[in-house]
């Protein structure tokens, strides 16, 4: 299996909302960049894609009250986990995100400190799994007007 390269991925920003159904939901996009799979002949790959998350536990959205705070969080399929993934290469790769810290409010962002853990093995992508903690400027999502 390839190696993926894990110090390219540059998360550029978060967004945190209320959840499709229940819990939170986090958005994080990232730079796009090229990955070449295993061979030498292959063509290189685009990586331009975003992390998912659903179903998160939080007690809020609110970024003044989630500064400064931790939350850990189980692996899937045990209870609790985050519902994350990464489109890339035609499929949706696990992402297990065991925790998320908040940092300091500041200018009406914080910064998102994210632990995962990428299955890029799960849909038979060519690459190995691998962690990954990156930090990213996170705000809150602006709902959407329902006015007419």
């Amino acid at each position: 299996m390839a190696v993926f390269p894990v110090s390219s991925i540059q998360p550029e920003r978060a967004r945190i909302s209320k959840g499709p159904l229940s819990g939170y939901a986090l958005e994080v996009d990232f730079s796009p960049l090229f990955v070449c799979a295993e061979g030498a002949d292959a063509d290189p790959l685009e990586f331009k894609t975003s992390l998912r998350a659903d179903f998160i536990d939080l007690p809020t959205v609110e970024l003044a009250e989630l500064q400064n705070r931790t939350f850990d969080f189980p692996c899937n399929p045990e209870e609790g986990y985050i519902d994350a993934s990464v489109y890339f290469m035609d499929v949706h790769n696990p992402v297990d995100i065991t925790s998320l810290r908040f940092g300091e409010l500041t200018d009406g962002a914080l910064v998102l400190t994210v632990v995962s853990r990428w299955i890029l093995s799960f849909e038979g992508t060519g690459f190995e799994d691998f962690d990954l903690t990156f930090s990213v400027p996170l705000r809150q999502k602006t709902p959407v007007s329902t006015r007419s």
